[in-house]
């Protein structure tokens, strides 16, 4: 990955790439600007994170310059929607959609899948997570600040809680500061994992979401070569089993989180 360095940019070299925490002010004129989204554990400002990881092995040097630059979450996806970024890393154009946050999905295109991720409702440990809409009625529940869960438990009767941080988010659930937690898999699993916990209860057949995770980009002749580009890299990815194998060091399940589709 060949990255525009910002003039005052602060960034750490890791695995030989350069990851920015600031405005790309000098990046190159015809490198591909992807807004990354920093959510703590899983895609920290520093470089690290699953995310960081997986952006790696999708994002070669191959591809060409690309500027990647790391800002938190609500920044990050205000910057993008600004037109401060050509591509937002991780998310799906279904998804922003389907949410609200992009109104005119023509002037966008997104990648192919690099990982499924499904939207769960978790319950505390010893607990019945929630079957249906229903049972959140009354209950706190705490969610990622700047996501639309709220939205889309609509009419559910719950109380919202946003919270900035994966991992202090997970803390309310197991100190017993929220009733329920709304979490993304497979996020929520090394969160989970760095706390020294297995997964709360969930109920499998209650899914707010199911997500194909990728890139966002806006649509230009420059953005659609980049793609397509990406699209293609990915396949090989996934034909040669690298991106199955990369899950399987992550500790998860391919079965569970390669991509579905076509």
């Amino acid at each position: 990955m060949v990255l525009a360095l910002a003039r005052r940019a602060f960034g750490a070299a890791v695995y030989g790439l350069f990851f920015s925490v600031a405005p790309s002010l000098c990046a190159a004129e015809d490198s591909v600007h992807v807004m990354a989204t920093d959510w703590g554990l899983t895609l920290k400002s520093n470089g690290t994170g699953f995310y960081n990881d997986l952006a790696k092995l999708v994002l070669p040097t191959s591809l060409g310059s690309i500027d990647y630059e790391i800002l938190p979450y609500k920044r990050a996806k205000r910057a993008f929607l600004a037109k401060q970024a050509d591509c937002l890393y991780p998310n799906s154009l279904g998804y922003l959609v389907s949410t609200g946050t992009i109104k005119k999905p023509d002037q966008f295109v997104g990648s192919r899948s690099v990982v499924a991720a499904q939207s769960r409702i978790f319950s505390p440990h010893g607990t019945h997570p929630p079957a249906r809409l229903e049972d959140l009625k009354g209950l706190t529940v705490a969610f990622a600040l700047g996501s639309d869960a709220p939205k889309l438990l609509k009419g559910s009767g719950a109380n919202f809680v946003a919270v900035s941080d994966e991992v202090g988010k997970a803390r309310m659930l197991l100190e017993g500061r929220t009733d329920l937690l709304v979490a993304v898999l497979p996020d929520a699993k090394f969160v989970f994992d760095s706390l020294g916990t297995g997964l709360p209860p969930f109920d499998p057949r209650f899914s707010i979401d199911s997500t194909e995770i990728g890139l966002v980009c806006y649509r230009s002749e420059t953005n659609e070569a980049f793609i397509e580009s990406f699209n293609s890299h990915l396949e090989e990815l996934i034909k040669d089993g690298r991106l199955q194998a990369f899950l399987t060091s992550q500790g998860l399940t391919p079965a569970a989180h390669m991509p579905r589709q076509e």
